[in-house]
């Protein structure tokens, strides 16, 4: 009986060590040092503060509900690449490396999520989802998303089944060569979306297609309704 107890122990143990793994480091989990924070603060004041004034989100420093969530439930990397590319206002990407990284420091520090002792790097970005101080949570309506699955429909009526859950990008009428790649590997899943505007593009040429869409997520729960931006065939069947 003891040896019984013991395995299954063990298999339950092994079975959290398999799921802890795996979990999705956030922002919650301390990402940045004190020192980058610190560094970060100094250049705000120094080159960014001047231009961010008023209201949330573009508030001094930008911080808030408002600005986490323009960002939230996408990777650490969607702000970090806004901020390189974008700022500061008057020399976007003049900045160094370094910079631009205590800077996303900073803003973390500034809307209160906790520090580590070890250092945000650029190898961490994609890989930690920022989240809201509850956690992940359903993205907000009028976000910019995609979603993979298998198109219907005819006319203005066009529907997405077994599809992925919405993912948070930055551009909705653009995709990249490697995004295709990921959405043609990506495995279909459960979630079903109502198509807007899907008649805009060559939706009848896909019918039947395993597709990547991209467009504003409109309704937030299943079956989502997405107003499309683009349309593009990653598999000319959907099984």
């Amino acid at each position: 009986m003891k040896l019984a107890v013991s395995c299954s122990s063990l298999v339950l143990f092994l079975a959290f060590a398999g799921q802890s793994q795996t979990k999705q480091a956030t922002v919650l989990d301390g990402v940045y040092t004190e020192a980058q924070a610190q560094a970060g603060s100094e250049q705000y004041e120094a080159i960014c503060a001047a231009c961010h004034e008023g209201a949330e989100p573009e508030a001094n420093p930008p911080k808030g509900s408002e600005f986490i969530d323009r960002w939230r439930d996408a990777p650490l990397s969607f702000l970090y690449n806004f901020i390189h590319a974008n700022m500061p206002g008057d020399k976007p990407g003049t900045l160094t490396e370094a910079q631009y990284i205590n800077l996303t420091a900073y803003l973390l520090q500034a809307n209160g999520y906790p520090h580590s002792t070890l250092p945000l790097t650029p190898e961490k970005l994609r890989d930690v989802q920022f989240v809201g101080p509850d956690g992940p949570k359903p993205l907000p309506a009028n976000a910019l998303v995609s979603a993979v699955g298998c198109l219907a429909g005819s006319g203005d009526a066009w529907t997405l089944s077994s599809a992925t859950s919405p993912l948070r990008v930055r551009v909705g009428d653009e995709t990249t060569p490697e995004e295709l790649a990921a959405s043609r590997a990506v495995a279909l899943g459960s979630a079903s979306y109502t198509l807007g505007n899907a008649e805009d593009f060559p939706a009848a040429k896909m019918t039947n297609h395993k597709v990547q869409v991209k467009g504003v997520l409109t309704k937030v729960v299943s079956p989502f309704r997405l107003s499309v931006q683009s349309l593009e065939s990653v598999g000319d069947t959907c099984k």
